[in-house]
């Protein structure tokens, strides 16, 4: 079975399936590289699904489908609005200084 994903780092290798599996995100399928390690990567980046149409009628110009892309900006928006909510959390005063004042000093008791 070869690796046809163009980003994947065993891209256009021939590695033999050694099983199968489902998650959260659909069927996987488990492949062995040459140095023995097992990669999981669904079954989409193999030659042994046929050719997305989208991409065929793209003739090899467009790197993702109309679909990855609508889930690549929910996962950009989801992580931007993960961070700025890290970022309004309410933060102490002089939260080092209290940290200091709390912390032994190189084999100082006190």
């Amino acid at each position: 079975m070869g690796v046809t994903h163009p980003f994947h780092p065993l891209f256009g290798q021939q590695l033999p399936c050694v099983g199968r599996r489902a998650n959260r995100h659909g069927p996987r399928l488990l492949i062995q590289s040459l140095d023995g390690a097992v990669w999981s990567i669904p079954p989409q980046w193999t030659d042994l699904t046929s050719e997305d149409p989208e991409v065929g009628m793209g003739g090899g110009q467009a790197l993702l489908r109309f679909t990855d892309l609508i889930e690549l900006a929910n996962l950009v928006e989801m992580f931007r609005a993960k961070r700025s909510c890290q970022h309004k959390m309410p933060r102490k005063d002089k939260y080092a200084a209290i940290v200091k004042q709390t912390t032994p000093h190189g084999g100082q008791n006190g």
